[in-house]
């Protein structure tokens, strides 16, 4: 039997090789730009189809306009003379643009690929295992590089915070797929728990721990009576792995130890006060037309020579009350769009996963310009897959061939 060409196969070949930056191809090369270039391109045109040929659900309407907000302060910002810089030095003024387009617009692709068909379970069956082999491998390769830093540095310190924890949230989503094999959908689950616990992130761990913790509650209460005692076995089995392994490390490691002392005393690592920092910069806005649009794309550099590690504050300074009040509304209408998937199990839970997670991502670190590859897929998938009622405008201008290509 003849096999014909899937486009979605060559995206998510794109999108592995965007994901080996800084492991296998140099970050900043002219090879991963061009990956990346045609990432953001291929990723583009499907957000157009999207808008052009489908009913969204109403989510995606609310998504659409808050794209729209980011291009506009994005290109106003490219034209300015002014320069941002980061801890690493001068930064691009395609950067911004860049890392929220590879984040959001990802969405509407696999929207349109579940659509045509050319997205199946089966794939993204199989990427679940990339996603994670990828994860792990960055995780490693982060983790052998804050290594080096401290032998640089001469601090010699041995264990770190480690940012790719955020990889194993992201995967969370995933694990819905394999709600016909549950010994290998819990065996996803401790995994991932695993590298959270060892990231030793507090915010990937708060956002992670809670997902999860609703994952296993729901998987409970829609498990049925012959499928029952295997869902709560398995259950208590993950929270008791979890439970002896955060044990292991408060005896072991120090700075685990650290974490939680600091977590318990209420120490941000100095994030309160850059909150409040940045809140009074907000209130305190030099003309009222500051305060509504705010200061452009990437103000929050000139103001504290950092990022803010929160969404709604960095909005607040960048596009104002308008770009919070647009963001709002978009977690609203991810709210609604999520309850209207309850006659679909696997919708339900893996949309509500993904709410729960990015939504309290939001508020300590950086979520609209952070979602991971893996959570994409299977939000665009069950965005398509999830409503019955809705479809495409027009069926008919979806051909045969098209389902191939």
């Amino acid at each position: 039997m003849k096999h014909r060409f899937n486009i979605c196969h060559l995206y998510l070949l794109i999108i592995v090789l965007s994901l080996l930056n800084g492991v296998l191809i140099t970050s900043g090369s002219s090879i991963m730009r061009i990956i990346q270039f045609v990432f953001v391109l291929m990723s583009g045109y499907y957000a157009v189809i999207a808008n052009l040929r489908y009913r969204l659900p109403s989510y995606f309407k609310v998504l659409n306009v808050l794209i729209l907000m980011f291009t506009i302060y994005g290109v106003a910002m490219m034209v300015n003379s002014k320069q941002y810089y980061v801890g690493y030095g001068l930064l691009s003024k395609t950067n911004y643009l860049v890392v929220i387009y590879m984040s959001l617009l990802p969405i509407y692709a696999f929207y349109v690929f579940a659509k045509r068909g050319l997205l199946t379970e089966k794939t993204m069956k199989y990427m679940a295992f990339v996603f994670l082999a990828l994860a792990i491998s960055n995780f490693m390769s982060n983790q052998a590089r804050l290594v080096q830093l401290a032998i640089e540095n001469k601090t010699f310190a041995e264990e770190f915070t480690n940012n790719s924890g955020y990889a194993f949230v992201g995967l969370l989503p995933v694990i819905v797929l394999f709600y016909k094999k549950p010994m290998l959908q819990y065996l996803f689950l401790a995994i991932c728990a695993y590298y959270i616990v060892l990231s030793m992130k507090r915010g990937a761990m708060l956002s992670g721990g809670l997902c999860i913790i609703w994952f296993l509650a729901n998987n409970m209460k829609g498990a049925s009576n012959k499928r029952r005692w295997f869902v709560v076995l398995a259950s208590m089995s993950v929270a008791v792995m979890v439970y002896y392994f955060v044990r292991y490390m408060m005896e072991t490691s120090a700075y685990f130890q650290l974490r939680v002392v600091q977590t318990e005393s209420g120490d941000s690592s100095g994030r309160d006060v850059l909150y409040s920092e940045i809140f009074q910069s907000f209130i305190n806005q030099d003309s009222p037309f500051h305060l509504l649009f705010g200061n452009g794309a990437n103000s929050i550099l000139l103001l504290l020579g950092q990022y803010a590690h929160n969404d709604w504050l960095s909005l607040a300074i960048e596009q104002g009350l308008v770009g919070i009040l647009i963001y709002i509304i978009y977690w609203i209408a991810l709210y609604k769009v999520w309850r209207r998937t309850q006659h679909h199990p696997q919708a339900f839970m893996s949309i509500g996963m993904f709410l729960i997670i990015y939504f309290l991502i939001s508020f300590f670190s950086m979520s609209f310009n952070g979602v991971p590859r893996s959570s994409a897929m299977v939000l665009g998938y069950y965005l398509a897959t999830g409503f019955e009622s809705l479809g495409s405008k027009n069926i008919k201008t979806i051909s045969i061939s098209e389902q191939s290509v």
